[in-house]
């Protein structure tokens, strides 16, 4: 993420202001930081040349340490103050640039105000020692290869309600305030993104001491739209599941966090996200969910490829289903109860109106490496729909089962008819659910053709 050879450098009391340019369309102005030592603030302004003006303060100073535990694991307000108090204060960024944004989470009359408009930039260090500068444009770098529903954030305007576009350092999101969901969560995957760096010799320790409670996402509350909290899916009987997963935010403590917003949240089937065995490395002891991570996305990683990921979820069910069918799910215990058996509790979610997904899918591009040219002879794409349900019981279906995307919600995008699921390991394998990038484009389109957006 940048190199420090071409950034920009500031020294205490600079200041530096870049060309007029047009303000885009969408996009928050993004930047990357390399602060190596801690002193200072970074102040960064953009104005048009009207004299309107939005800014963002980088807290140099203080890096973004943060712990929360046992005891406050499930308590949201207290995350959502670690959330927002450590969002401008450096975190990966000192050990390399780290991305931070100047929101333009814009009203209706500040969209006339700014966009379309000639505006300059201006970075100044105040206090500091020195700060390099890299990266700087509008849109989010995980957009690099198109916004795929063309999503904007523009809360007050019907049209895009349901594409609304929210932007993170660590990702970006299309948000949906019909089906509560994201339509679509996007984001670039390399090593730098999911190796931690070592500490520092005294460095205080800091992170997440297990999984937190998910919290509401401060940039819907900020557009006056109704958000929740993940304690809601307590005692519903599905999984709180990523779209983007921690473990490719692993570099810091603070990118980790951010996946734990409710806009990156589904209920996600037992069947559909968990590994089954722990200590296994064999896919058939995963769900294809979980395989796709660990067997097509992590490898490529470790390689040093890089990863340009979409994942979203269609349909609704909102009616009881079974929790799971695997038999080492069913067997697990706590304090003694067997919490994995029986039905699912969905009324939590479908009395707000919160969609149960049906299918989940997923896209990958992998290219050779971090900044290669894209062409078509070193990309590779992957594609991937699975069903949001408990396996089937394989000691009911000795003979097998047939593949769900037969369907004829699906049967008429697909080019080929799937052969029969002869038992879990071919449920389990990746591979089953595997559709081309044309297929899965109109099978999105064709579910979301009462909606105001198409998937490019």
């Amino acid at each position: 993420m940048g190199s420090i050879n071409y950034a920009l450098k500031l020294g205490t009391g600079d200041s530096i202001t870049h060309n007029p340019f047009v303000v885009p369309d969408w996009g928050n102005l993004r930047f990357d930081v390399f602060a190596p030592t801690q002193s200072g603030t970074l102040n960064v302004k953009l104005e048009t040349i009207d004299g309107q003006s939005k800014n963002v303060i980088i807290n140099l100073a203080q890096d973004a340490n943060f712990q929360i535990d046992a005891a406050n694991n499930n308590n949201t307000e207290s995350i959502k103050n670690i959330y927002s108090d450590i969002e401008n204060k450096i975190g990966f960024g000192r050990k390399g640039f780290e991305t931070f944004q100047l929101k333009l989470n814009l009203t209706d009359s500040e969209i006339a105000d700014f966009r379309g408009k000639s505006a300059k930039i201006t970075f100044s260090l105040d206090g500091g020692d020195s700060v390099y500068i890299d990266n700087v444009f509008f849109k989010s770098d995980h957009l690099n290869f198109g916004n795929p529903t063309q999503a904007r954030w523009n809360p007050s305007n019907s049209t895009y309600k349901n594409n609304l576009l929210l932007e993170k350092p660590q990702y970006a999101v299309s948000y949906n305030a019909d089906t509560k969901l994201a339509n679509w969560v996007g984001w670039k995957v390399d090593k730098t993104w999911t190796t931690r760096p070592q500490p520092q010799p005294g460095e205080l320790p800091s992170g997440l001491i297990k999984r937190p409670e998910f919290i509401a996402d401060p940039d819907l509350l900020s557009g006056g739209l109704s958000a929740y909290d993940g304690n809601i899916f307590t005692g519903l009987g599905m999984d709180r599941g990523h779209l983007s997963p921690d473990r490719d935010r692993r570099r810091h403590p603070k990118d980790q966090l951010a996946t734990y917003l409710t806009t990156n949240l589904i209920a996600q089937s037992m069947d559909n996200n968990r590994f089954f065995v722990p200590g296994s490395n064999s896919p058939a002891d995963a769900s294809a969910w979980f395989n796709i991570e660990d067997k097509v996305i992590a490898p490529r990683v470790a390689q040093g490829q890089e990863l340009y990921i979409f994942a979203g979820a269609i349909g609704n069910n909102p009616n009881v289903q079974k929790k799971t069918n695997v038999p080492e799910l069913l067997d697990d215990l706590f304090n003694g109860e067997l919490i994995n058996q029986g039905n699912t509790s969905p009324s939590n979610l479908s009395n707000r109106q919160i969609h149960i997904p049906r299918w989940t899918w997923k896209t990958i591009m992998a290219g050779e490496q971090p900044g290669a040219e894209v062409t078509s002879s070193n990309i590779e794409t992957f594609a991937y729909m699975t069903p949001n349900v408990a396996e089937p019981d394989w000691t009911l279906s000795l003979d097998g089962v047939a593949n769900p995307l037969n369907n004829n919600m699906f049967s008429p995008f697909l080019d080929n008819v799937r052969p029969k699921i002869t038992g879990k390991t071919d449920w389990r394998n990746p591979d089953t659910w595997r559709v081309t990038l044309p297929e899965l484009t109109k099978i999105l389109n064709e579910r979301n053709r009462v909606r105001n957006y198409a998937f490019d």
